[in-house]
């Protein structure tokens, strides 16, 4: 009976507070558009666990094979919940990465990212992955190809084009707006005044 009921709480607890992902298939051509940046990574430094469960890692991209990006990125993740991630200072990680805000880039525990392991033995992702790191890394080299990294110049410049601006006509195009004006409203009233 002890042992029904211990198993039957642990079940119940792990259901109520456990993390749910949907079950991931390995990483393919088409699931890769499902993510923004896409790179191989080392974690430089991690920040400290915020009030609302989010903490940022810091990382130095050695390999980037998807976006837009400077090689020194952050990425922000759940540091709280039962959906967690874990960051260490010098692990390295191919990470696949979706942009919350122009540059600032966050990850899931229920998105395809993986940590090297030295010991292939320890690697508990390749059960998901159906490949070891080394494949899924030759994998994404050949599917997507190695990109260059954007230099600061141009994620301004992409900054720019994505903020809602309010563009100002010349002086010319205000004046031809204004006299165009007047001549539709002489001509409505004209034509409003035969009609009467």
């Amino acid at each position: 009976m002890r042992f029904f009921l211990a198993n039957f709480f642990f079940f119940i607890s792990f259901y109520s507070f456990g993390c749910k992902c949907e079950s991931l298939s390995p990483i393919t051509a088409e699931l890769t558009k499902g993510y923004d940046v896409i790179f191989i990574g080392n974690v430089d430094s991690v920040g400290p666990c915020g009030k609302e469960g989010i903490s940022t890692a810091y990382f130095t991209i050695q390999e980037l094979y998807k976006g837009s990006v400077s090689q020194h990125v952050r990425v922000d993740f759940d540091c709280a919940s039962s959906c967690l991630m874990s960051f260490e200072k010098g692990e390295q990680w191919l990470m696949y990465t979706t942009f919350q805000k122009f540059d600032m880039l966050t990850v899931t525990l229920c998105t395809h990212s993986r940590k090297f392991f030295a010991d292939a033995m320890q690697d508990y992702y390749a059960a998901v992955a159906a490949r070891t790191f080394e494949q899924e890394k030759q994998f994404l080299k050949t599917t997507l190809g190695i990109k260059t990294f954007a230099i600061n110049n141009q994620l301004n410049d992409q900054q720019k084009e994505l903020k809602p601006h309010n563009d100002q006509p010349s002086n010319i195009n205000k004046l031809v707006l204004v006299l165009v004006s007047i001549v539709t409203m002489t001509v409505v009233y004209f034509f409003s005044r035969k009609k009467k």
